[in-house]
Formats: structure tokens, sequence, C-alpha cells
């Protein structure tokens, strides 16, 4: 999971610095004077800013969020700045299913998708490895009473 929130900080901080590079040649095609020069140390101090969160924001981000599977239902908890506690009930669960996109599958990272019957949704359980998340769509399904369709 500590992968994935990688992952995401470095994709984040990628357009960040991508944005401030574009920037930066508007500028010095503009004027090649003061301006040009002050955008690029605003714009090189932009990109180490985004260095560092990049860095830090995942690990914190990793660090605050916990699932666990308990009697009453899937328990989850994320945000360091703002905490979200949520209990979906085992019988709430509608389906139970695993997501993988290009960049997921780069890194062997799978997410978990658990749909509710409630109008807001469900939930996601990000960056687990395949064998974990096979192992927590079988328990959910089965703890759910969801049966293989026909």
């Amino acid at each position: 999971m500590r992968t994935y929130w990688l992952v995401e900080g470095l994709l984040a901080a990628g357009v960040l610095a991508a944005l401030v590079i574009a920037g930066t040649v508007i500028a010095a095609l503009v004027d090649a004077g003061t301006v040009a020069v002050l955008v690029g140390v605003l714009g090189g101090l932009a990109v180490i800013g985004a260095a560092v969160i990049a860095v830090l924001v995942p690990r914190v981000d990793y660090r605050h969020y916990r699932y666990e599977v308990t009697e009453l239902g899937l328990y989850v908890a994320k945000g360091w700045l703002w905490r979200r506690h949520q209990v979906v009930p085992h019988a709430r669960v509608q389906t139970v299913e695993t997501t993988v996109g290009p960049l997921m599958r780069a890194f062997g990272l799978v997410s978990v998708d658990i749909t509710t019957a409630s109008s807001a949704g469900g939930l996601t359980i990000p960056g687990l490895a395949p064998d974990v998340a096979d192992r927590l769509v079988q328990e959910l399904a089965l703890r759910a009473g969801i049966e293989e369709g026909t």
C-alpha cells in the first residue's frame, strides 16, 4: 500500500513541475529580462517544494490509512488532517471487485472497490498486493453472502 501513495505523490509533483517549466519557458519567450529570472527562481522553488510534498504526503497518508474486517463489517479509517472513520456493515455490501490501472499494474498493486446499498456509493482500498486483495475480496464476499453469478 505504501507504493501506491508514493506513486500518487510523484504523479502530483510531476504535473506541478511540468506546469512550472511551461510557465518558465513562456516567460522566457515573452521577456528575457528580470521576469524570466524571477519566474525561473520561483519555478525552481516550486519544484523543490513539490518534491518535498511528493515524498512527505504519501508517507503521512500511508501511516493514517487503516482497514479491518470485523464481525460488524468493514472498518476503514483514513486521513491525517481530517480523520474519517467508516464502518460498512456486511449486509450493505453489494459488490466487491478489484481494479488495476496501467500504473498500478506496473508496480504490482491492486485496488479493492466495495459498492454498498446506499446512494453515497462505496469505498476503495487502494494499493494492495494482488494476493492480499484476493483474500480481502473473498472474505468480504463470503461475509456479505455474495455468491458467484450465473
